[in-house]
């Protein structure tokens, strides 16, 4: 794979240790139990709008409207609040900008890393704070940005849960951003659905899907009412543990895997892809609410 030291070295590279032929080596580990990947130079943010912007002219530094808080990267909710890992908000306010009402299709995206990244695998522990419906993604092989209107390019793999019932398409689009209803990108008819879609110049492809119904392998449910969400299942938002959730770029080769903690990753989706050949990494969401935890980015292993 192609990758560079010097640009990876503040997020945690692990050049270190020589793994055998059959293994990956990690080229980057973060339990967000500080902030600096959101402070890295390499890392760009895009928000909610004009709060993000509001907040950053007043002299705001930081990576708004990505946080870290109790060892996860999560963001602001669409009023400039924090959440707390139990869905509630705390004394962490963050009064971007109470006038603005964001366009609730928005996408809330980070991108990081070294943007000659090609042939890698990355992996994060995935909780829905206090969200039932919307959704989030894993990015590989993104083009970097400087600003929110650059177009976006890159590869996603896409976890949705919806508010429409299965075998009803939801009319609001719930979890879809705009440039993807544009796109022509239909919302999901199960709840969950895995998508692995490209997007080039804001122009989105779906390459290959499955859902509830359709896969023969159960596909984590970890939003806030989904048995998966927490040990005792039903939602105990002071008890979450999610789901891992795998995103593999080797080639032309696109995988998706998932995993509850402790399990095996089960395969959901493949496909092949001969556009973007390398850049960032990067996360995303869309009317959700996640939490983020234990990053973890290697080279792409030579066997699934």
């Amino acid at each position: 794979m192609k990758r560079s030291v010097g640009a990876l070295g503040i997020l945690g590279l692990l050049c270190a240790v020589s793994l055998p032929a059959a293994n990956a080596a990690a080229l980057l580990t973060d339990n967000f139990s500080t902030d600096k990947l959101l402070k890295d130079p390499l890392t760009y943010v895009q928000g909610f709008g004009t709060a993000q912007a509001t907040a950053k002219a007043a002299g705001d530094t930081t990576a708004v409207p990505f946080y870290i808080h109790d060892g996860y990267l999560s963001s602001l909710s669409p009023d400039g609040t924090y959440r707390s890992s139990d869905g509630t908000g705390n004394d962490e306010i963050a009064a971007l900008d109470p006038s603005v009402d964001p366009d609730p299709h928005f996408p809330y995206v980070m991108l990081f890393g070294d943007p000659k990244l090609a042939d890698v695998a990355m992996q994060l522990r995935i909780y829905s704070i206090d969200q039932n419906t919307g959704s989030l993604g894993l990015i590989l092989r993104a083009t970097p940005k400087a600003k929110p209107t650059d177009p976006d390019s890159w590869y996603e793999f896409q976890y949705v849960t919806s508010g429409g019932t299965a075998g009803d398409v939801d009319g609001t689009n719930e979890g879809l951003t705009t440039d993807q209803v544009t796109s022509g990108i239909v919302p999901v008819t199960a709840t969950p659905t895995l998508r692995i879609l490209k997007v080039v110049n804001n122009k989105w492809k779906v390459l290959a899907e499955t859902d509830f119904n359709k896969s023969k392998d159960h596909i984590p449910e970890i939003n806030l009412a989904g048995v998966d969400h927490d040990s005792s299942g039903g939602g105990d938002a002071d008890n979450p543990t999610g789901a891992v959730f795998r995103f593999v770029a080797k080639g032309n080769v696109l995988q998706a895997f998932a995993a509850l903690p402790g399990k095996p990753f089960i395969k959901y989706l493949e496909t092949t892809d001969d556009e973007l050949k390398a850049g960032k990494l990067g996360i995303m969401h869309t009317q959700y609410d996640p939490a983020f935890l234990d990053l973890l980015v290697e080279d792409a292993p030579t066997t699934p």
